[in-house]
């Protein structure tokens, strides 16, 4: 099966790392055109110079300011159209119910779900018009099963998954689909900062695979649900984690 994104423009939050960073690789080697953001400005201008193919373009989009939301719409609403939109970016701080701030509540919700709320809203008109579109939500299986200390994070995710579902239902008949992928633990930077080597060791143990995720193995399920070869697949959620929510 061969998937090509020749002509496709694709927009990818949260793309200078981890599952995002591999999710652009992968569509700019099958030729799509598409807008990366991140948060890092340094990061973005040194990704945006060192990169010389003409078909990807970081730019910095911060959830937490309505300006520069507005601004990033604008700069994707004067490309015309927008053939898919995988909502990528999340944060996440753990942290007990009696601990956690309604700082870092309100942080993780800008983020996981009311940034994915607007960016969507924004491209669902495009895509309407165009009568095609491919929306993707990065959720978790935090957002399938529960997990101490993870109030916040697994509220955005639930969230996350219910808001596809009904997002579906509403672009539907525009032969827009779109779908959750929830991966389980993968083998990031960010996982290994925040988790550490020792609890990598005894997560392991509790995947009956035995391992953690490449970032690939979650990039390239979205592909295929971005493709035209996905013509019928809308409103899931497709859990990736090497059988761990079900052992």
């Amino acid at each position: 099966m061969n998937l090509s994104f020749t002509n496709k423009v694709v927009v990818i939050t949260g793309g200078t790392r981890g599952i995002g960073a591999s999710l652009v690789k992968e569509f700019q080697n099958l030729g799509a055109y598409i807008i990366a953001t991140g948060t890092n400005q340094q990061e973005i201008d040194k990704l945006n110079s060192s990169d010389k193919t003409a078909n990807v373009n970081y730019c910095q989009l911060n959830f937490l300011s309505d300006e520069s939301v507005k601004e990033f719409i604008h700069s994707v609403n004067k490309l015309g159209k927008v053939d898919v939109l995988i909502n990528n970016a999340g944060v996440n701080k753990i942290d007990t119910i009696t601990d956690i701030s309604v700082d870092d509540w309100d942080w993780i919700n800008a983020v996981n779900l009311r940034g994915p709320f607007l960016l969507t809203q924004a491209v669902s008109e495009t895509m309407k018009e165009q009568n095609f579109g491919k929306i993707i939500n990065i959720a978790s299986v935090f957002g399938v099963v529960g997990k101490e200390k993870r109030a916040a994070y697994s509220s955005t995710k639930w969230g996350l998954i219910g808001f596809t579902k009904t997002v579906a239902l509403d672009l539907a008949p525009f032969n827009v689909q779109v779908n959750a992928v929830s991966p389980g633990f993968v083998d990031t930077d960010l996982t290994r900062r925040i988790l550490g080597l020792e609890n990598i060791k005894q997560l392991v143990e509790t995947i009956p695979q035995g391992r953690l995720a490449k970032p690939v193995e979650i990039a390239k399920v979205v592909l295929f649900l971005c493709s035209d070869q996905n013509t019928y697949i809308t409103g899931q959620n497709i859990v990736i984690d090497g059988g761990f929510t079900s052992a």
